[in-house]
């Protein structure tokens, strides 16, 4: 009996620190709302409220934040960036072409002007036999004078075909002593030519066009 009895009286105090523990919760949570009820959270403004509706519609499907540029977007730069660097390229191939067309030209119209270049050098003895027959003739007292006439009229003729097809004499007697057109065989000294002038023409020197044919064998005066 004094055990059972004993058993009850432990229960019924368990019982009570339960219900205290209980009653405790309950009265500590009644002053907590009671505390919120004093200073409660300040309400959002309309605008505030508009703005956070406006933040969250702005993020994409990808939760990325406003401004942040979009796969679609990133692909749109990318193309274009990629579209001008391929146009640049056009660009510059098209500068290539352009120049490799205008050298063509060059190189054309240049082998169109000079392709008689070769034949005109080899013409260049045929016409220093004629003159110094011509020389020769003129001289020579049995020679009657229609065959110098002739000879003569031949040279005429074959300097006129030369001159059509831009054969042109280099000025040599007087002239200032130029490497590119003279070719000096010799120097001598003279009274009557300046220094670095050419005294006497040995040799007829020809352009054709703006190349040199054959230089002219000259003396030049000493300087």
């Amino acid at each position: 009996m004094i055990k059972a009895k004993t058993l009850v009286e432990m229960g019924e105090k368990f019982m009570a620190a339960k219900k205290k523990k209980q009653d405790e919760a309950i009265d500590e949570q009644k002053e907590q709302y009671k505390e919120e009820q004093k200073d409660p959270a300040p309400a959002k403004t309309p605008v505030e409220e508009t703005e956070e509706v406006l933040e969250g519609e702005l993020l994409d499907e990808e939760g990325k934040a406003p401004g942040e540029p979009s796969e679609g977007e990133t692909g749109t730069e990318n193309w274009q960036q990629e579209k001008e660097e391929l146009l640049e390229q056009l660009k510059r191939k098209q500068a290539d072409m352009d120049n490799l067309r205008r050298i063509a030209r060059n190189e054309q119209a240049a082998a169109k002007d000079y392709a008689l270049h070769d034949f005109l050098y080899r013409l260049l003895p045929i016409l220093d036999n004629l003159e110094r027959g011509i020389e020769t003739a003129r001289e020579a007292e049995d020679v009657p004078l229609s065959y110098v006439e002739g000879l003569e009229m031949i040279y005429k003729q074959l300097l006129q075909v030369l001159e059509q097809e831009g054969v042109s004499i280099i000025e040599a007697e007087g002239a200032r002593f130029d490497p590119h057109c003279h070719h000096a065989v010799m120097q001598v000294e003279s009274e009557e030519r300046e220094p670095g002038t050419v005294v006497e023409e040995l040799q007829k020197g020809y352009r054709h066009r703006e190349r040199i044919l054959r230089p002219a064998m000259v003396k030049v005066c000493e300087e």
